[in-house]
């Protein structure tokens, strides 16, 4: 067994030969290991992950669901034979649909009827319970329109339809207060959800531990891929009341380089929100264009700038190129991403001193103030911050995930995603760091990595 590889528990791997043996699966492709084991798991940019997908959308047409952002998640919950999925760890089976009341609709319970329940407690038996207990039908009901914000009209429908309401209400990304038992993952899981359930989440899924849950609305990812914008006011933003109920989405994508500034932030629902991805949309594009020229925000992070220029010259003229231009964004992040990691991991604590003075301090500005917005994410006013020992830990915070990211994205082993540094790159690459190592000055040195990153972007045009 290699480092690392978990043991899948019995029942989940009876339940795989469950789900490939059944009719409704037919046709959807999955290899098998040179052991025999059933490789369940096969990564979206992969053959079969790309043969998956293929087979996702011919099933969407034959079931008339659209395909919209969401559509693999829709598709993989309608053929799936039994609505329960099994979890790989611990065994216990849980239902996909959103059933299961989070932490504070769990403190709601609590507190409103002194019922302990936990966040695996599907809410049909939450409220069976409390109707044993003697707790009026229309007092649970009135209690879900409350926490759901649900029409009073669900009042006169009995608890199936009431459940059924609620439900549709969480999974269509209108109330957070209950989830399903596992989320969607395809095309990388072969039935479409992660292999660990619910219960088991916290422990498996170690970016949702409770601490980490609480700085979710501080976006780790603009940390991540050194993003250009207002990082701090964006995150302030996603945390506002105008984010309350939905899922805030970058309309474009900063995975690809763009910035994370609230002015390109859009309430959207989870379910819409987790299926965009990393998509690139001529409508987005052309959002992005109209909040560029009102603003006066670039939506580009300097890395990806020339890219960017030259989609918007091409994007109309050449409207079936945008995934290249989407692919070509991609890269340059990569390329970006191998060159930080060359600097780091060669100048060692003088290449740390020359990306963080020059990419990280300038974004310092930001986090001085606190920030006011309308419901387009635009700043309406700002006003010096009152600087805390948490505030400061923020940008220290900053510098170690940017760091952290770096190393991550050389060692995963499913980033399929090319460079495009070529032998001219790599000796320009080479040369920059040995004048880091030798004491050039920064500023010098900085507009060396300006130039290389400029020289990769060029080349990446010519062949757009």
């Amino acid at each position: 067994m290699r480092k690392n590889e978990r043991t899948w528990h019995p029942n989940f791997l009876k339940y795989m030969e469950f789900i490939v043996n059944h009719k409704n699966y037919e046709g959807l492709p999955i290899e098998k290991k040179n052991n025999g084991e059933l490789a369940w798991i096969a990564t979206a940019k992969s053959k079969t992950g790309m043969a998956r997908k293929e087979w996702a959308l011919s099933k969407a047409s034959k079931l008339k669901i659209p395909n919209n952002p969401g559509v693999y998640a829709k598709v993989m919950l309608e053929v799936h034979p039994t609505k329960k999925k099994v979890c790989q760890v611990c065994g216990k089976e849980m239902s996909l649909f959103y059933v299961y009341p989070n932490y504070h609709m769990v403190n709601a319970i609590k507190k409103a009827f002194n019922y302990e329940c936990t966040m695996t407690t599907h809410i049909f038996d939450v409220i069976n319970d409390l109707s044993t207990r003697g707790i009026k039908p229309n007092t649970i009901k009135q209690f879900l329109v409350d926490k759901l914000s649900l029409e009073t009209d669900i009042l006169k429908l009995d608890f199936n339809e009431v459940i059924k309401t609620c439900e549709n209400k969480c999974r269509n990304g209108h109330s957070n207060m209950l989830g399903p038992g596992a989320m969607s993952n395809f095309p990388d899981r072969y039935d479409g959800f992660h292999t660990y359930n619910r219960c088991c989440r916290a422990s498996e899924d170690t970016g949702r531990s409770k601490d980490n849950l609480k700085s979710y609305t501080k976006d780790r990812r603009a940390y991540e891929y050194w993003s250009g914008g207002n990082i701090h006011a964006a995150n302030k933003f996603m945390g506002s009341s105008f984010s309350k109920g939905t899922s805030i989405d970058h309309i474009g994508p900063i995975s690809l380089g763009f910035v994370h500034d609230p002015y390109y932030l859009r309430p959207m629902s989870k379910g819409d929100n987790s299926s965009k991805r990393d998509r690139l949309l001529y409508e987005d594009i052309e959002k992005i264009i109209s909040i560029e020229q009102k603003s006066n925000v670039y939506a580009m992070s300097w890395y990806s700038g020339k890219l960017w220029e030259f989609i918007k010259s091409n994007y109309i003229k050449q409207p079936h190129k945008i995934e290249d231009y989407r692919i070509a964004l991609k890269q340059s992040m990569a390329s970006l991403m191998l060159i930080l990691w060359t600097i780091k991991s060669i100048c060692g604590d003088k290449g740390i001193k020359l990306l963080i003075n020059d990419m990280i301090v300038p974004k310092m500005e930001y986090f001085l103030y606190d920030y006011k917005f309308n419901s387009k994410g635009e700043i309406v006013g700002k006003k010096p911050r009152n600087i805390t020992d948490s505030s400061r830990k923020e940008f220290d915070r900053f510098i170690r995930i940017a760091f952290e990211a770096v190393d991550d994205y050389q060692e995963k082993e499913n980033r399929n995603v090319k460079t495009c540094l070529d032998s001219s790159d790599e000796f320009l690459l080479k040369s920059l760091c040995k004048d880091i190592l030798n004491g050039k000055d920064d500023q010098t040195n900085y507009r060396t990595l300006v130039k290389l990153v400029e020289n990769i972007q060029d080349k990446q045009i010519k062949q757009l």
